[in-house]
This record gives structure tokens, sequence and C-alpha cells, in this order.
């Protein structure tokens, strides 16, 4: 009994009735602490348990109460990298489970759908109209100067430009048309019928009658000369006899030339592309957080 008094370091005290086991639970402790190495990232040993969750020492384990402190950290700073409300670009078409923590985080794919804004109460900030935005086919554009609304929609259209097209001009000199022999044309046969002259043709001549003695002179006494007219009889007409009958033109082999000349040519720009524009692109689903 007195070597484990002297083992512990203690000296026997008569007044002392439970000095032996004291000494026993002395020999003991200092055993443990002082024939084990502590445990390190190289080699096993003992390890002092801490709930700390900004230490960067080795030496040490982490109690579940540092654990939940920093799975508490983790989910708060998980929030904070996206807001309630702002699309996340997702590549899948599964949503993403909830995170851990009370009640978890939930998901939506934005595309047009209604929510709950009583449930939903920081979702509703940003969209107070209980809708989130259709978000298929979309990209998201920067608020522009001009003073745009946020979340209004612009419809796809291109800046308003012009084209410019020209011909080169060019002569094409005189051209000659090919030759052909159009041969022998034969006018319409047409009856001109039986045609008449008119019957005004009855005239006079006046002749000299010279007086000779034992005759009768002109004015009926016999004894001088005179004029006298012969009878006016002599009205006629002449029939001429026409008929059926053709003309025959001869055209002939020739040819026609015809001058082009230098001059140009409108030139029509037709539409070309897509139904609407584009550029390289992956398609993703955008997500929102809803709370």
């Amino acid at each position: 009994m007195k070597n484990v008094l002297a083992e512990a370091g203690f000296k026997p005290d008569p007044t002392k009735e439970n000095q032996l086991l004291t000494a026993i639970q002395k020999i003991i402790a200092d055993g443990i602490t002082t024939g084990v190495k502590d445990a390190t990232t190289a080699q096993k040993g003992i390890v002092q348990l801490s709930s700390a969750t900004d230490s960067d020492d080795e030496t040490h384990a982490a109690t579940p109460k540092a654990v939940k402190a920093a799975m508490t950290a983790a989910s708060s700073a998980a929030s904070g990298a996206y807001p309630v409300g702002a699309p996340i670009a997702w590549t899948s078409d599964t949503l993403p489970p909830k995170a851990p923590g009370a009640g978890g985080e939930s998901y939506a794919f934005m595309v047009g759908q209604q929510f709950n804004t009583a449930v939903y109460t920081q979702l509703a900030i940003v969209f107070p109209d209980g809708v989130i935005p259709d978000m298929r086919g979309q990209t998201i554009k920067g608020k522009p100067a001009s003073g745009r609304a946020v979340l209004s929609l612009e419809q796809d259209g291109i800046k308003s430009h012009s084209h410019t097209a020209t011909a080169a001009a060019t002569d094409l000199g005189t051209k000659a048309t090919t030759s052909f022999d159009y041969g022998t044309k034969t006018a319409s046969t047409f009856d001109y019928g039986t045609k008449t002259t008119n019957v005004t043709g009855a005239h006079v001549h006046t002749y000299r009658n010279v007086y000779t003695a034992g005759s009768a002179g002109p004015d009926g006494s016999g004894d001088k000369s005179g004029n006298s007219n012969t009878s006016s009889a002599g009205d006629h007409s002449h029939t001429v006899a026409i008929g059926t009958h053709n003309h025959s033109v001869a055209i002939g082999a020739h040819t026609h030339n015809v001058v082009i000349g230098s001059h140009g040519h409108t030139v029509t720009v037709d539409a070309a592309g897509n139904a609407e524009n584009t550029v390289k692109n992956i398609a993703l689903n955008y997500i929102v957080r809803l709370a």
C-alpha cells in the first residue's frame, strides 16, 4: 500500500481512509495522459473535443454541436448565394432537392405559373402579381439606360439597317434575229363587182359655116357666112367589170436587227434567315428559389 501511495506521490496519512483509492486513480490518469501521444493527421492518439467552427486546429475533434453550427452556416450561405426570385440556370429537367435545414429550400421551373403569395411571401416581394415569369426560350438582358421597366418583355427584332445592291452595266451590242423566209403571201379574195361611169356626157361642137352662093346660110337667110353648132346628144355611160381578184405580196427571206445597247437591271434582294434572331446557345432550364 505504501508503494502505491509512493507511486502516486502521496505520503501516508492515517487520517485519510480513501488515500489508497485516490492514489490508484491518479496513477491511472497519469498513465493515460503521459503514456499515449496526441493524435495528429499522421498518427493515432488522444484527441480533444472542440465545439469551435472557425478553427484551423487539426488536433481537436468537432463535437455534434460544432457540426450542427457548420451545417447551419452552410445552409445560410447557400441561401444568400441566390436570393429568392433570382433566375438560376439549371442543367436538368429535374428540380434540385430541398436544402437541409428547417423546412429546407424549394425550387420551381420558371414557366409562367402562378404561386401562393400568402405562402411564399419573400417571392411575392419580387413578383407581387403572384406570377413567375415564363423564361422558356428567353434570354436575360441588362436593363437599358432608356428606362425600360424591370421584368418588361421585349419582342425579338433586328436593328434598323439598309442594304445596297448594284448591277454592272454592259453593252450587249446589236443582235440579229434568225433569218426566216416568209414566202409569198396572198391577200384575201374580194369581188369588187361591176362599176358604171356617170351619164353626163352631152356636149356640142361649134363650127364655121362659110356662105356659098346658091346655099342657105347658117341663119336661114342664105345670104352670109356664120357659126353653127352640132347636136348636143351625147350622154352615155361605161360599165367596167372588176370582178373577184387578189393581190400577191412577196415578203421574202429577211432578218431584223435589235439594238439592245448599254443598260442596267433592277436587282431585288430576297429575304433570308431564320424565323427569329438567334446566337449559338445551349438550352438550359431557368429555375427560381421559392423560399
